[in-house]
């Protein structure tokens, strides 16, 4: 419940504000000034952004109890799309407020809950959060994942703004800058009054880091949450050509799936390659890539999937899922570099073989969940990758039989979203 700041403020919490941003954060600020200059002007994102990034909203008072979550990046707000749908259906006599740190991430919440008042996440100034809560007056806060700001949580403390984590995550590389900065940091996982986890092993490093174990339960991954994701009906046809997909890929794996490719392409001469970089800014980079492999590219935006040209670059957000319909055979990226990996449920989920490199350090559960099935394989390097994507490219008749396969992983998945929303159920009544 939202109080004034006035009765809760300590002086404790005032001079931690204080000092954070002195030595902590008007430094950093002052470091990435002009990068944030640059994204505002040079790209022209505008007046509007910058004025989120310091607080300005323009926001009416809330007329009815108003639940703020925050998901940083787009995996965070396709994690959190099933939960605020979940909450909504529960609770009609509240209003939903989402923030997101990037503007990528604000504009697929707004196309994905277009019914959800969605804003940037101002800067963690002391002064730009206060201003920002007090224009807002949430009555809670649902963290997706991790996303600890310090100015933002004593601001949450101040106004007696309870504060809950969901499908709460610790990576290895996270577990190790949090034991690190302990002394420094340990304060901020005392805060929250309830964290639900994604796995066991989450769980445990939540109270790693300070937690109390009693505040701490698990609920699952939002993101495997098959019975609240929009999967589309599968829209390859046999007759069209193999159809293969490089997704979620970053710098350095684009150059490998056209390797890849024009193997492909000497055994299957009207295989065509889906290319679907983790960050679409990048989508005119790769097209002049391609061109200079000698092959002519279609993007999403311009042609949808009736283009001719040998590979499509998915230049969109929102439409990886519609565009996993259209392949047989999919690898998912950020894991031939080490990036941690992405999302390989979703593919098998539309039908697809599927696979993905070494590095899945942020997906080891997903993997283990899977594994039974027998639906993800793992490739070592290109010319690994080269060989199972043949494999399948010239045994095509097995796709027939992967429908049973895909039956049996959603028959396993499913109301995650729903036991979240109970287990937040007593924060928000």
């Amino acid at each position: 419940m939202y109080r004034s700041a006035t009765s809760t403020l300590s002086l404790r919490l005032l001079i931690c504000s204080i000092l954070l941003d002195v030595f902590v954060m008007v430094p950093l600020l002052v470091l990435v000034s002009p990068w944030l200059l640059y994204k505002v002007f040079a790209e022209g994102r505008g007046v509007g952004d910058l004025r989120e990034r310091i607080g300005l909203w323009q926001i009416s008072l809330p007329v009815r109890p108003r639940i703020w979550i925050h998901a940083a990046s787009v995996g965070e707000v396709h994690a959190a799309r099933p939960l605020v749908a979940e909450l909504m259906a529960q609770h009609p006599g509240k209003e939903f407020l989402l923030t997101t740190m990037t503007t990528g991430a604000r504009e697929m919440a707004k196309k994905l809950l277009p019914e959800v008042e969605v804003r940037l996440l101002p800067i963690d100034l002391g002064h730009f959060m206060f201003t920002m809560i007090r224009k807002m007056r949430p009555s809670m806060l649902i963290l997706v994942e991790l996303e600890y700001w310090p100015q933002m949580l004593l601001a949450c403390k101040a106004y007696s703004i309870p504060v809950t984590v969901v499908n709460g995550r610790i990576s290895d590389a996270g577990l190790k800058k949090w034991k690190t900065w302990n002394s420094v940091l340990g304060w901020m996982a005392q805060i929250p009054e309830l964290v639900l986890a994604r796995s066991e092993e989450d769980a445990d490093r939540f109270i790693q880091i300070g937690t109390p174990a009693e505040k701490v339960q698990v609920t699952g991954n939002l993101k495997y949450d098959f019975e609240s994701l929009s999967i589309p009906g599968r829209r390859f046809s046999p007759a069209d050509g193999f159809v293969w997909m490089a997704s979620c890929t970053h710098p350095g794996e684009e150059s490998m799936a056209l390797e890849v490719h024009r193997e492909i392409l000497r055994d299957n001469p009207r295989a065509r390659l889906v290319l679907a970089p983790r960050h679409i800014e990048r989508s005119a980079e790769i097209h002049k890539s391609v061109e200079e492999w000698g092959w002519s590219a279609d993007e999403w935006s311009a042609s949808g999937t009736a283009g001719e040209s040998e590979v499509l670059i998915v230049d969109q957000l929102g439409v990886l899922m519609e565009a996993y319909t259209y392949a047989e055979v999919v690898f998912v990226g950020g894991s031939l570099i080490d990036r941690g990996g992405h999302n390989f449920l979703e593919p098998v989920l539309c039908g697809c073989f599927t696979s993905h490199g070494p590095h899945i350090g942020n997906f080891r559960d997903m993997k283990a969940l899977l594994n039974p099935f027998g639906v993800v394989d793992e490739v070592a390097d290109s010319t690994d990758l080269t060989d199972w994507v043949r494999e399948r490219a010239n045994s095509r008749e097995a796709i027939r039989g992967r429908q049973k396969a895909v039956e049996t992983v959603k028959s396993a998945l499913g109301g995650i979203s729903s036991a979240t929303a109970t287990a937040l159920k007593p924060w928000i009544e």
